[in-house]
């Protein structure tokens, strides 16, 4: 082999490569953006799940829009007040108040629910819901297939086995992804609501009285009882359905138990319920028996 060869291809790779060198350290130089430093912190306290509840793909695009001023120092939902106050905190600004909500869902349907045409399709609410409003005679009701389930990107919703969904509030953050995924969301089948509601109302019909109990062994029959039972006046039938005033609720449970339907239940992160096991149970079970560990 020609040793001047091989020295002439070393030395010509070599130019190559410093040539090229030279060439990237100039664009380097020329095209570098500065940085700002609060973004680095700021992602680092958030949670980093890129769930984009507040509107943005990324938790790394947040941080920009909160370092930019764009957004508020709460924008993450997902975080909670921990996480508005590390970034308050790193951001120069006080303090601010997060109200922590939670999904609820407004159906006690499922294997109560009846079935208005038998649905073969992909196991997709959306899907079904395409296909003549879905296979259920309410069409206010859960289709039960699971998208809420499979978008929650924090594993707080699991299907049972009445085929509807059942919201872990220790693992929910609030997101609001699964009420966007639901195809019944618009009609606040599922719902953010305060982490406080003690009660939540399993029936979102608006029809005749009639007509839903046809549909549903466990609808709202606006018969009032909560309402003239209720001792702090949190509870109406409003266009033909039972609607708690949050504000005013005090946790008694007093509407839970004489609810002849069993369809409002005990609800929200509060010490001695088990929100999970309160759903379904209706005035079968009293706020002590649902006592977390009973």
């Amino acid at each position: 082999m020609d040793l001047m060869i091989v020295l002439k291809a070393v030395g010509a790779l070599s130019l190559i490569g410093l040539l090229s060198a030279a060439l990237l350290a100039t664009a380097s130089r020329k095209f570098h953006v500065d940085v700002d430093p609060r973004i680095e912190a700021i992602l680092e306290a958030l949670p980093g799940s890129n769930c984009g509840a507040c509107g943005n793909p990324s938790c790394f695009a947040a941080a920009e829009a909160i370092a930019a001023g764009e957004k508020p120092v709460n924008t993450c939902v997902a975080g909670g007040q921990a996480v508005a106050d590390a970034v308050a905190a790193l951001m120069g600004e006080g303090t601010c108040e997060v109200k922590a909500v939670v999904s609820a869902r407004y159906c006690g349907g499922g294997t109560n629910a009846v079935r208005a045409h038998v649905y073969a399709g992909v196991r997709s609410c959306a899907a079904a819901n395409r296909l003549a409003g879905g296979p259920l005679a309410c069409i206010a009701g859960c289709i039960g297939y699971g998208d809420c389930e499979r978008a929650c990107p924090f594993d707080a919703i699991r299907m049972d086995e009445r085929g509807l969904p059942v919201v872990d509030l220790k693992a929910c953050t609030g997101c609001g992804i699964c009420v966007r995924e639901c195809p019944r969301g618009s009609i606040s089948l599922l719902e953010m609501v305060p982490e406080t509601a003690a009660v939540v109302v399993r029936c979102n019909a608006h029809d005749k009285v009639k007509d839903r109990k046809s549909n549903c062994s466990m609808c709202c029959i606006a018969c009032k009882k909560c309402e003239r039972e209720c001792p702090s006046d949190a509870i109406h039938v409003i266009d033909m359905l039972a609607v708690v005033d949050f504000d005013k609720c005090t946790a008694c449970g007093t509407c839970v138990q004489v609810c002849p339907q069993r369809c409002i239940d005990h609800h929200g992160r509060r010490e001695g319920i088990d929100a999970a096991a309160s759903d379904g149970a209706g005035s079968g079970e009293s706020a002590e028996q649902l006592e977390v560990g009973a």
